[in-house]
């Protein structure tokens, strides 16, 4: 990472206010009364158009690594320092996607792809290598503030250690007066705008379907990884077509929609066979947005896929290995010549 020069981020991080606690009430009981209401939440989503399909995965698990490197802060600072350009080499040595300097890649060098080394010119590498590097710098400032040695937004304090070093903002009690560093925070959260969409809270009083669509929509450019998803979001998957894959799998999706749009309410099993069984059944000529269609395509019995209707012959889901939560039309032959079971949660 090249020093003292200027990137920048701002995100508000996504969280569910959920007003039940743990309760969990059978799914076969129907699903929630109509007119049930979620808690009003907030979001800036991660949108991954805008990253090259190569580094998807990679930014999306880096960026869970702790609170303050979401994936928005990390496709910003790697468009920034190299233009998502692996092979990239600055005047001053900075190598690589994440244009680390030789000497801090001795210190912060990991093997993000698990391939037995740790390439300063390898994507997953570098990516998983700075989202480390950031959260180190998260963890001291956060410290600081935690003892008042410094005051301000965790994330910008990071930022402003990343850019000007973490002792200048323990001197400075914040962020350093420094011209390039303050324009090093701006330009970051203004470069994020272009990774994150910015959806409308989740109002009280939203109709349910309307909520299971806002949850699952968020989602959208994740990977698909088999076994992914569960209710708090995307996870790890396992087996060859999800392990070290963050995102989710087609029921793992429907899963973490259903689970928040009923505020914690409705925990579904981790199986479309499953799902498909729960809930009331309706007729696919009466569906309406939050729906959750099951699809048999071998018209034997054998649900294999699920997603959620959104409205005009649309639904959301994870497709399949190698692809992203996207919007599909139901027209498609695919889905259009399958079997279909069509439930309602609320």
């Amino acid at each position: 990472m090249k020093p003292r020069r200027a990137i920048a981020v701002f995100f508000v991080l996504p969280f569910f206010g959920l007003v039940v606690g743990l309760l969990v009430i059978a799914a076969l009981a129907g699903g929630l009364p109509a007119n049930q209401a979620v808690r009003p939440v907030v979001n800036a989503a991660y949108n991954a158009a805008y990253v090259p399909a190569a580094y998807r995965e990679w930014v999306v698990k880096a960026g869970a690594m702790c609170p303050e490197v979401t994936p928005q802060l990390l496709a910003a600072q790697l468009e920034q320092e190299s233009g998502w350009d692996p092979e990239a080499k600055s005047p001053v040595g900075a190598t690589g996607i994440a244009q680390f300097m030789p000497g801090t890649w001795v210190t912060w060098a990991t093997d993000g792809d698990l391939n037995g080394t740790a390439d300063i010119k390898s994507a997953p590498d570098a990516i998983m290598a700075a989202a480390r590097y950031d959260c180190a710098l998260a963890a001291q400032v956060r410290a600081y503030v935690e003892d008042g040695k410094a005051q301000g937004d965790i994330q910008d304090l990071m930022l402003a250690a990343y850019n000007a070093g973490p002792d200048r903002v323990r001197q400075y009690g914040g962020i350093p007066p420094y011209t390039e560093t303050q324009n090093y925070v701006r330009t970051i959260r203004k470069l994020m705008e272009k990774y994150q969409q910015i959806v409308p809270d989740i109002a009280v009083g939203t109709p349910f379907g309307d909520a299971v669509v806002d949850f699952a929509m968020r989602q959208l450019g994740l990977p698909y990884s088999w076994g992914g998803g569960d209710e708090r979001g995307p996870t790890d998957g396992f087996g060859a077509k999800g392990a070290g894959i963050y995102g989710f799998d087609c029921s793992g999706l429907v899963i973490y929609a259903v689970y928040n749009a009923s505020g914690g309410q409705i925990s579904l099993p981790h199986l479309s066979q499953l799902q498909v069984t729960m809930g009331e059944p309706v007729d696919r000529n009466a569906m309406r947005p939050g729906d959750v269609i099951g699809f048999d395509p071998k018209r034997d019995g054998d649900y294999s896929h699920i997603g959620i209707y959104i409205g005009n012959g649309q639904m959301v889901h994870a497709p399949k290995p190698g692809d992203v939560v996207k919007v599909s039309n139901l027209s498609e032959s695919f889905y259009a010549n399958s079997n279909w079971l069509v439930r309602r949660f609320g």
